[in-house]
């Protein structure tokens, strides 16, 4: 049994993680809150901040996993413009300090990264596509990138994109902010100018498990094979939860005054995962279905 060591389990991509892996992998949990989300798992977990070199390296000495998979990461956007010292601390020192404590134990390093690497004016993208980040974030994710390709370790990159899904006591994402804002009746304005592909957070987590089981290691863009706005995303969503989509207003990246930079287009081109894995994510349309079961058990 793989011993895996998922740094970032409070959030919505890390929740996801520990209990996909947990069911055939020795998982211990590590996340900045004292408070661990998903206690009722019976599994191990460690109040470890990232930051700190000699509390990271304790944790990985202690632990000796086979992988670690870091989902730990400062993603306010706007805040990373006007936090750059946390952003960089986080997103690169941090990345830095896990490198450094695996150096010994030798584990492989399952990285996340973003599509904000790329400028978005000329997406879709493939694996093989110049980097050129715009902002505080998006150069912090890409020089994170650099740390664990300049490392010796055995690694997955895994850039991804408009993650979605559900998790305990976390933050909105878009679909979930989009069917809380319909359901209560409240108009919402979304720009029809910044395309992607959304991307199902039990499907990365599929992808990089399938990934691992391969032993396929490398860079790897990983999100769900659909591409549209935001503006489509929103009233696909309103149509798979059976609300109004007249609530919904399509206007321009322009009008929102956003403090940092968005791609425009930074979509993926898939086919590198699809080739090495033989799998493929699930169109939006049956990842919403899903995710509409998923938030109906929680409910129930």
């Amino acid at each position: 049994m793989r011993k895996i060591l998922i740094l970032g389990s409070n959030g919505l991509l890390g929740q996801n993680l520990v209990r996909h892996f947990r069911k055939r992998n020795d998982v211990i949990a590590s996340s900045y809150s004292a408070k661990n989300k998903l206690s009722e798992l019976g599994i191990s977990y460690h109040r470890v901040d990232i930051t700190n070199r000699v509390a990271v390296a304790e944790l990985v000495q202690s632990v000796h996993p086979d992988i670690i998979i870091n989902a730990a990461a400062y993603t306010n956007v706007d805040a990373c413009e006007d936090h750059p010292e946390i952003c960089w601390n986080t997103n690169v020192r941090g990345v830095e300090n896990i490198v450094e404590a695996a150096a010994s134990v030798k584990p492989v390093l399952v990285h996340v990264s973003t599509d904000y690497v790329f400028d978005g004016e000329d997406g879709p993208y493939t694996e093989d596509d110049q980097p050129n980040p715009r902002g505080n974030y998006a150069r912090s994710k890409l020089a994170g990138e650099n740390v664990v390709k300049n490392s010796d370790l055995e690694y997955i990159l895994a850039r991804t994109q408009v993650l979605f899904g559900s998790g305990r006591d976390v933050g909105p994402n878009f679909v979930t902010w989009v069917i809380d804002q319909l359901t209560h009746k409240r108009k919402i304005r979304i720009v029809d100018d910044q395309i992607g592909s959304p991307t199902y957070a039990p499907d990365f987590c599929e992808a990089i498990d399938r990934l691992l089981q391969k032993e396929t290691f490398g860079l790897f863009h990983i999100s769900g094979p659909d591409i549209l706005s935001r503006y489509d995303f929103a009233v696909k969503i309103a149509d798979v939860f059976d609300l109004d989509k007249s609530l919904i207003e399509r206007i321009k990246t322009v009008n929102l005054n956003q403090k940092a930079p968005r791609p425009v287009n930074s979509a993926f081109k898939i086919y590198k995962l699809i080739n090495y894995t033989g799998w493929e994510p699930h169109s939006l349309d049956r990842a919403l279905e899903l995710l509409k079961e998923e938030l109906a058990n929680q409910d129930g």
